[in-house]
């Protein structure tokens, strides 16, 4: 049997370590994770690619972003129509029970949903700001009738994973349908402009961790996606377009 040279062993050991390397680096996105992306604010696919998600939106039905992560196009309110050609996935209105978002009645969005949801492959509930289990809004749509395949969930509500988990389990098991989480984070956008150190940066990665990691291993929650604070401790992304800490810690969430 032919002995391999030291020299050669030390040139395979060198390959195969900087092949792992490589793999490391560009491991594929986590499946279920995605963010809210606001194309119009200067947001783009490079921001994508550093959170490494595979899934986006943008509030829109059309997005000008070449990436390897799916679009999910949203019919934002009950002023947008219909997509013009069927898609595989798509979300329903944003917190139609909010005065300064879609703004939309049942009766109004009952009347509207049945051309989404011809176009739809999968059509995911519209997302309400309130508690969709205790508000009437989405229990109305539901009961009358309306196609949904999965509910939308929209959760501000602290650094904790906990009640987080909670909420979703009593949510799966009043609707009995999967769930896009949609938007989350410890703060909302205003609340994060009003009191940025709210929550330190410490018990929001662990709420990171908490939440995805519930996420990634239950069957029923399909789809997860960041909301970007744009400051303090929920942002995602610095005055620099780099990683904030907390981008970075979901960047590397449910592996």
């Amino acid at each position: 049997m032919r002995l391999l040279r030291p020299a050669f062993l030390l040139v395979l050991a060198l390959t195969v370590l900087g092949t792992a390397g490589v793999a490391a680096e560009n491991r594929d996105p986590v499946a279920k994770k995605g963010v809210g992306l606001p194309e119009r604010k200067g947001k783009d696919a490079g921001h994508l690619r550093l959170l490494k998600v595979s899934w986006y939106y943008n509030w829109g039905d059309q997005t000008k972003l070449t990436s390897e992560a799916r679009f999910v196009p949203m019919i934002y309110s009950g002023r947008r129509a219909a997509p013009e050609q069927a898609v595989p996935f798509l979300l329903g209105f944003n917190e139609p029970d909010h005065p300064k978002q879609a703004n939309l009645s049942v009766e109004d969005a009952l009347a509207k949903w049945p051309a989404l949801s011809a176009q739809a492959g999968f059509i995911v509930s519209p997302a309400l700001a309130g508690n969709p289990v205790t508000k009437d809004w989405l229990n109305r749509f539901l009961k009358a009738g309306a196609k949904v395949d999965a509910i939308a969930v929209h959760w501000y509500k602290g650094a904790d994973a906990g009640r987080f988990i909670k909420d979703l389990e009593q949510i799966r098991a009043h609707f009995g349908k999967p769930i896009w989480v949609t938007e989350f984070a410890p703060q909302t956008a205003a609340d994060s402009a009003a009191t940025p150190g709210k929550y330190s940066q410490a018990e929001v990665d662990a709420f990171i961790r908490a939440t995805t990691r519930f996420m990634e291993k239950t069957s029923w929650v399909q789809r997860y996606a960041w909301h970007d604070s744009g400051v303090g401790t929920s942002a995602l992304f610095d005055a620099n377009r780099e990683l904030t800490p907390t981008g970075k810690a979901y960047a590397e969430a449910g592996r």
